[in-house]
């Protein structure tokens, strides 16, 4: 599901709670390769979107591979944040699925202390992104092989 120029809030979002076949969800309402930045500031909502997530997550059987999220949930980095306790659950809950390897190397994910989407509030460039996926085929790969031109 990408949600490109879509003027959401959120709650039209109800008829995926608790799916088990979606494997993306984009939310940053724009176009690949686009800037994050959308101005006016998008109205989707936190507060209606994350129990819809939740509910993806949490059931047994779930294909979610990739998720992306609005630039302005995750400009507002805090630890405090529901979107924070949301990429923490995300992770815990993905980290108990199914082992995934590298595609290239067989290596397994995540690595080397990397979470599936990345929780440092410290670092505002990858807070909130997806790790270890790419957006265009859903295939797992690890840092080192994307980084070593492998991918």
């Amino acid at each position: 599901l990408k949600l490109t120029n879509c003027h959401i809030k959120g709650a039209g979002l109800e008829p995926l709670r608790g799916s088990i076949i979606i494997e993306q969800i984009d939310l940053s309402l724009v176009g690949e390769h686009q800037r994050p930045k959308i101005n006016p500031e998008p109205q989707i909502s936190c507060d209606l979107v994350l129990p819809i997530l939740d509910s993806i997550i949490e059931r047994e059987g779930c294909t979610l591979k990739y998720l992306e999220f609005p630039s302005v949930w995750r400009e507002e980095s805090s630890a405090e944040s529901e979107f924070h306790a949301f990429i923490l659950r995300y992770n815990q809950i993905r980290g108990n699925w199914e082992e995934t390897s590298c595609l290239e190397c067989n290596h397994s994910l995540p690595d080397n202390g990397n979470q599936w989407i990345d929780g440092d509030v410290s670092d505002p460039i990858v807070y909130g992104t997806q790790r270890h996926t790419c957006y265009s085929c859903m295939k797992h790969y690890c840092y080192r092989c994307i980084i070593n031109g492998e991918r």
